[in-house]
């Protein structure tokens, strides 16, 4: 009987089913040998080549709140992008040799690219005081503010006295005057534009202190120790209030665009706001300066529009000589300048 079986002859259909599952199954078998004994392209590390970049994953932002609705607020990147790693190592030159000269103490650097996201960050979660940066918030605040209270920013506040500079500078003509009633959307109008100091020290006394910590906490952000220009922050968090500015994420689309407008119409006139760029580039910028201890502080923060390539940078910097800090900054903006420039190009 056995005998009989082996002698049987087999379909040819059934003989070929079975011939290609054998060979399927050994396929499948050395596939996954080799897979597993050899790493693939995502687990290279970057050696230069963007396309060999490692792979990476995302972190997504909702806003909080809402019973139906979650908002979207950011998805990033959870690593740095590759193609910026040429001018973050030239970056990282420039910090190391100033700091072995003594120009700075310390220095920060945030750039992201909002067309594909890309990002890089040198000591971007370091503390600085926050001084005129803060007004970003502050600015955000009261406009969330009105639109929750349609209206808020028509309401009028009396200038009963005058404020001590925050900046450091001599008030400029054109400013608030002690005795005048000012709406609240003029003073941020003059607080941002023309960095009146009464005017940002009303907006700071009379800010709603629950919505302007609730602002940080919307979008990810720890509540500030204190609301008050020497608040610290970092080059991270105050990108992070610039970039839902651009991307129009937390304010309506006609309140982003208002603040960004007043951000770009800024007098810029202290000497240590300049960042080297052309003239001709557009910005919406706000800076910070502290010079009111022997460790001077200097910050810049701005989304630069470039051709088909706008970016955000933030640069935070520490020292005893403000016009270095300044010099610093602008080495750093000019290197990235360039980087993105060439991107945008390519």
């Amino acid at each position: 009987m056995i005998k009989n079986f082996l002698i049987r002859k087999i379909p040819v259909f059934y003989f070929l089913f079975l011939t290609g599952i054998a060979v399927l199954s050994t396929f499948l078998i050395t596939y996954s040998y080799y897979h597993l004994t050899n790493p693939t392209q995502t687990d290279i590390a970057y050696t230069g080549n963007p396309s060999l970049a490692p792979s990476c994953d995302y972190n997504i932002k909702r806003l909080e709140g809402y019973n139906y609705i979650k908002p979207l607020l950011y998805v990033d990147k959870s690593c740095e992008s590759g193609i910026f790693t040429p001018v973050k190592q030239k970056i990282e030159e420039i910090i190391d040799k100033e700091q072995q000269e003594g120009r700075i103490s310390s220095a920060s650097v945030y750039v992201r690219d909002f067309k594909q996201g890309d990002f890089m960050a040198i000591n971007e979660d370091e503390p600085y005081k926050s001084s005129s940066l803060l007004d970003v918030p502050l600015l955000i605040t009261y406009l969330h503010l009105d639109e929750d209270n349609p209206g808020y920013l028509d309401k009028e506040i009396v200038l009963e006295h005058s404020y001590p500079s925050a900046k450091n500078k001599v008030n400029t003509n054109g400013n608030t005057v002690v005795g005048q009633k000012y709406s609240l959307k003029k003073l941020l109008e003059c607080m941002i534009v023309n960095g009146d100091d009464n005017a940002t020290g009303l907006l700071y006394e009379k800010v709603d202190k629950n919505a302007f910590c609730k602002a940080f906490t919307d979008i990810g952000i720890a509540k500030p120790q204190k609301i008050s220009p020497d608040c610290p922050i970092s080059a991270a968090d105050i990108s992070l209030f610039m970039r839902t500015l651009y991307n129009a994420t937390y304010l309506t689309i006609n309140n982003s665009e208002y603040a960004t407008r007043l951000l770009s119409n800024g007098e810029y006139k202290n000497e240590g706001k300049v960042m080297g760029l052309p003239t001709s580039v557009r910005m919406a910028r706000e800076y910070g300066v502290c010079n009111d201890s022997e460790d001077k502080e200097l910050h810049e923060s701005a989304i630069i529009y470039v051709n088909n390539c706008p970016y955000i940078i933030t640069i935070m910097t520490k020292g005893n000589d403000l016009r270095q800090l300044s010099q610093v900054i602008n080495q750093i903006s000019v290197a990235v300048y360039k980087q993105i420039v060439g991107k945008s190009t390519t």
